[in-house]
């Protein structure tokens, strides 16, 4: 059973978005851009971890660098890294929104964090989001990070083009990551799974026209099924092993599910796990929430697997 501090955040949240929601209206973009930004604001970095903004240099003759933040507890091992992806349906987000939870993850864990700003959709469409995570990934390369030291992750959409960025770089032939994680990923934008339509009601950030919305200022013209949009629909030979965490009761629950069945069908180390009765986004509200302290967790249990694993190997 969700916790009262959960439920709390939900029925306030759902206070707030049921008038847009029965009218069938979709917030202004830039209206839930500043919404975010004001609910996070409070949301600092835990004691003991502080941060830089840098500019990752990328390859494109009209944009020539990303804003990102660079997140250093001070137990940090250097060597390892979490190139984090903020969530936001491709449009809303921001390092800003992101960095409380990156930087208790960092924290928990002892490993610096990359969080990108990645260009956001409709002023940056597909695949101006992939591209900036594909050269934030070769930026840490090119600073001397091994690829065995890198750990992916991200939320919903951030989740989506986490996975979306290890079909990517696998084709182009450079070295994947230790590991990938997925907080309630985002990864098919044509939204087929069955919980968008069960879980409409119970899922207060969430609502079909939204969804339908930012996967068209996002793609565009695109196909909807291409991996590096919906990484459901990727071939995952050759992928790291990977941990998906989500609600039963989220519109996107069957994203998560199915992505893990298929990495499970062939033969990728994938790692589900599940909650009942919470809403998408729980992990955000790490400050308030119980159950995302609990994920925290988890998620910090798993990396530190991960790590033990490779150096028992060695």
């Amino acid at each position: 059973m969700p916790s009262r501090q959960h439920e709390s955040v939900k029925n306030i949240l759902i206070k707030a978005t049921k008038p847009l929601k029965e009218k069938g209206k979709i917030p202004e973009i830039h209206h839930m851009r500043h919404l975010l930004e004001l609910g996070t604001f409070f949301y600092l970095l835990p004691w003991g971890v502080h941060h830089k903004q840098i500019k990752i240099k990328v390859k494109d003759s009209l944009f020539t660098h990303i804003n990102a933040d660079l997140i250093v507890p001070t137990n940090a091992d250097k060597k390892k890294v979490l190139l984090y992806f903020h969530g936001g349906g491709y449009t809303i987000g921001s390092i800003n929104s992101h960095r409380s939870l990156v930087g208790k993850i960092a924290k928990k864990v002892g490993m610096i964090a990359l969080l990108p700003d990645y260009r956001k959709a409709p002023e940056s469409p597909y695949p101006a989001a992939l591209d900036d995570a594909v050269s934030s990934y070769l930026s840490l390369l090119d600073r001397g990070k091994l690829p065995e030291n890198i750990i992916f992750a991200g939320d919903s959409a951030g989740g989506g083009l986490a996975f979306s960025l290890g079909l990517k770089l696998r084709d182009l032939k450079h070295p994947l990551p230790a590991a990938i994680i997925g907080l309630s990923p985002w990864v098919d934008l044509a939204a087929t799974g069955e919980s968008i339509k069960i879980n409409a009601e119970n899922d207060p950030l969430n609502d079909i026209n939204k969804l339908k919305r930012w996967a068209e200022m996002y793609a565009v013209n695109e196909d909807l099924q291409n991996p590096f949009i919906s990484a459901l629909y990727g071939d995952f030979y050759e992928f790291p092993t990977s941990l998906i965490q989500c609600s039963t009761s989220e519109m996107l629950y069957d994203d998560g599910l199915r992505l893990h069945e298929k990495m499970k069908n062939q033969n990728i180390n994938s790692k589900l796990q599940t909650w009942d009765g919470l809403m998408h986004w729980w992990h955000l509200f790490q400050k308030i929430i119980p159950e995302a302290d609990e994920a925290v967790n988890l998620i910090v249990d798993f990396i530190n697997e991960i790590y033990t694993k490779r150096s028992s190997v060695l």
